[in-house]
């Protein structure tokens, strides 16, 4: 009977059961956020009628089932925070927790122009990750992660010029980084890690001059570390640890003035530990151990005032502990 209700927010309750079909009547509904609650079932297909919804927000609960069809219908909504569904007109589309919807990621979503933000985290979803999202030019945003996809990363997803974020880790995706990032100029986080991903590191990713946070550990990459990672000079963090690299540490890698976080641990590296690596102001921690690292601990590591964590365990190194760590407070494993 509430037919001039506009917003609906009852989130972050302990709500329970089925969400009432009865919601679909309520035609004047702009908001409706029924998000970290512990409802059950499916998601109603009345909702397809609340033509005026801008807001529509489901995460943080315990839906399972498929996305009904006539969601497609609400061609108002700026934002959905629940798991894929072709939805047009869309500008946020998200998803951020407990639900464990089950579904293919629908090609559909590649008819989304309007999208900005695409989040399906923390999910069950299966099959491959479209190539159809490489249409979508205005997206800025994409979580795909913690979710079963399996298959070849798009090639089509470097036409996203716009993207400064991509998140596809701890998903089953298999083959090389396509070279075709290169064109992904905007991009300030790739987290490619925890899939079983092959192939040598691209050089293209040394081009990428806005990237900050590069995760492609616990994979199967191999071949060497680029140098051209050296070029990337704000990147904060770097995540190459259990994998099967080879070859040494790039000296390059010593020009990362912004680098906090330096992680090649459980590979198959090989050579001295770069002095050149003492230049990293900024280091918080240097993670190398296992692998086959070789010669003296450089003493140009006692100048790292930032770092809290050194791990250079499990190698062949040699020589003294260089007496310069000693003005280091850092947990240590050498």
């Amino acid at each position: 009977e509430l037919q001039a209700l506009k917003t609906l927010r009852i989130g972050e309750n302990e709500l329970t059961g089925v969400i009432p079909t009865e919601l679909g009547n309520l035609r004047a509904l702009t908001s409706l956020q029924l998000y970290v609650n512990q409802f059950t079932g499916q998601i109603p297909s009345e909702l397809g009628e609340l033509q005026a919804l801008k807001t529509l927000s489901f995460h943080g609960n315990e839906l399972t089932g498929a996305i009904p069809t006539e969601l497609g219908n609400l061609r108002a909504l700026t934002w959905l925070q629940l798991y894929c569904i072709s939805v047009l007109h869309i500008r946020i589309l998200s998803q951020t927790a407990n639900n464990k919807l089950t579904s293919i990621v629908p090609t559909e979503l590649g008819n989304l122009l309007a999208l900005t933000k695409l989040e399906m985290r923390i999910n069950q979803l299966t099959g491959a990750v479209p190539s159809e999202l490489g249409h979508l030019q205005g997206m800025t945003d994409l979580y795909l992660s913690f979710n079963q996809l399996a298959g070849k990363v798009p090639t089509e997803l470097g036409k996203l010029q716009s993207l400064i974020r991509l998140f596809l880790h701890v998903n089953d995706l298999t083959g090389s980084i396509p070279p075709e990032f290169v064109n992904l100029q905007a991009l300030e986080s790739l987290y490619l890690n925890g899939n079983e991903m092959t192939g040598t590191l691209p050089t293209e990713l040394g081009k990428l001059q806005a990237m900050k946070y590069l995760s492609l550990d616990h994979s199967e990459f191999t071949g060497v570390v680029p140098t051209e990672l050296g070029s990337l000079q704000a990147l904060i963090t770097l995540h190459l640890g259990n994998n099967n690299l080879t070859g040494p540490i790039p000296s390059e890698l010593g020009k990362l003035k912004a680098l906090k976080t330096l992680s090649m641990y459980q590979n198959q590296l090989t050579g001295a530990v770069p002095s050149e690596l003492g230049h990293l102001q900024a280091l918080e921690t240097l993670s190398l151990y296992h692998n086959q690292l070789t010669g003296a601990v450089p003493s140009e590591l006692g100048k790292l005032q930032s770092l809290e964590t050194l791990a250079l365990s499990s190698n062949q190194l040699t020589g003294a502990v260089p007496s310069e760590l000693g003005k280091l407070g850092v947990n240590t494993s050498i």
